[in-house]
């Protein structure tokens, strides 16, 4: 099987840090992301500890669990913002990225008609899943609504990228 090398080094890179920290560093970072104030790809953690989960370094549970919580609870403090803030942030400083009150009306019309779908697959793009939880919010997105895609979005998120590098790792030696 040939690997991409840089899903190799995110993951060698992450070895350290989990092993020292274990579920503390993948719940905070995953949390954090999820948040996002980490503009990182956090699949790279979730490639690493599936290596780490393959070699026995940590257990599968209570990873799962805790992953998807403080991945979903990110989500939600973002939502929280975004619901709260509304367009303030983004039209006071959003102007030196190209962010405009009309493309803040396209956004929240998008997530009134989409919002479920764009929830949950937006879990799977950078930097979508580190903004999407404000833009709901802002959008209005009605919370429970939110909840339960941005939590199917987790699981499917985690378990994609986690039983995949789980998988891989059977086929290369760390």
């Amino acid at each position: 099987m040939n690997i991409p090398p840089f899903l190799l080094s995110a993951a060698h890179s992450a070895l350290p840090i989990l092993h020292r920290y274990g579920l503390w560093a993948i719940s905070g970072a995953l949390f954090l992301d999820s948040f996002g104030v980490l503009f990182m790809p956090a699949e790279s953690i979730l490639v690493a500890v599936g290596f780490l989960v393959r070699d026995g370094a940590l257990s599968i549970w209570p990873l799962i669990p805790v992953a998807v919580i403080a991945a979903t609870l990110g989500n939600y403090g973002a939502y929280g913002l975004g619901s709260r803030f509304g367009h303030l942030v983004p039209l006071r400083w959003g102007r030196w990225i190209g962010i405009t009150a009309s493309r803040l009306e396209k956004t929240d019309r998008f997530f009134k008609r989409h919002g479920p779908m764009a929830v949950m697959l937006g879990r799977f793009l950078v930097p979508l899943r580190q903004l999407q939880g404000y833009v709901a919010g802002n959008a209005k997105m009605g919370f429970w609504r939110f909840a339960w895609w941005s939590f199917l979005g987790a699981v499917a998120w985690i378990l994609v990228w986690g039983a995949g590098s789980w998988w891989v790792a059977g086929y290369v030696p760390l």
